[in-house]
C-alpha cells in the first residue's frame, strides 16, 4: 500500500480495527484486513474517507451481493451512525487515522464498547473485549448535560447530521 493513499472506512470499524487479530470470514479478506491495519498501524496519518455502507475493509467480504450479509442490516447502519455522532465525522470528508483514534480514545469506555458491540459476532466469540480497556491508558471520561462525569448509554443515542456553520 502506498504511503500517500486514501483508505474508505465506514464509521464503526474504527471500532473494529484497533481489536483486530486476523480473523475474518475467508482468506482473501484476512488479508485485506491485514494490509489496511499494517498500513495504519505503521503510518497512522494515513487520510480516511469516512463512508457510508461497503468501505476497503469489505471489499474481499464472502456475503458481498448476499441477501444475508450482515452489513445490510439496519443495525449496522445505525452502529455507523452512533459512532460517527460519537467522534464527530462527517460521511465524505478525509480525516487523519491517527485523529480519529485519539477521538475514540476520548470516548471509548469498555462499558460503552459493550454496549455498541454486544450484538455483533466478533464481541460474542470474546475476540475484541478487551480493545478499550482502560489499563495502561487514561481514564476516560465523558460529561453530560449538566457538567457531571457519568457514562455515555450508547443505546440512547441518536444520530443528528452535522449543520452548516454559521457565517
Amino acid at each position: 500500500m502506498s504511503l500517500n493513499m486514501t483508505i474508505g472506512l465506514r464509521p464503526h470499524h474504527f471500532l473494529c480495527l484497533p481489536g483486530y487479530k486476523g480473523y475474518n470470514y475467508n482468506q482473501a479478506q484476512v488479508n485485506s484486513w491485514d494490509k489496511i491495519s499494517k498500513q495504519l498501524k505503521e503510518n497512522p496519518d494515513t487520510d480516511i474517507l469516512i463512508l457510508s455502507g461497503k468501505d476497503d475493509l469489505c471489499k474481499k467480504c464472502p456475503n458481498d451481493g448476499k441477501g444475508t450479509a450482515v452489513c445490510r442490516d439496519n443495525s449496522v447502519n445505525e452502529l455507523d451512525k452512533k459512532v460517527q455522532f460519537l467522534i464527530g465525522v462527517e460521511t465524505g470528508k478525509k480525516y487523519k487515522f491517527s485523529e480519529i483514534m485519539k477521538r475514540m480514545q476520548w470516548v471509548m469506555t469498555p462499558e460503552v464498547h459493550e454496549g455498541l458491540c454486544s450484538g455483533c459476532s466478533w464481541w460474542q466469540k470474546g475476540l475484541c473485549h478487551d480493545t478499550f480497556s482502560t489499563e495502561n491508558k487514561t481514564p476516560f471520561l465523558s460529561v453530560t448535560s449538566n457538567g457531571k462525569i457519568g457514562k455515555i448509554d450508547p443505546s440512547t443515542l441518536t444520530y443528528v447530521p452535522p449543520t452548516k456553520k454559521a457565517a
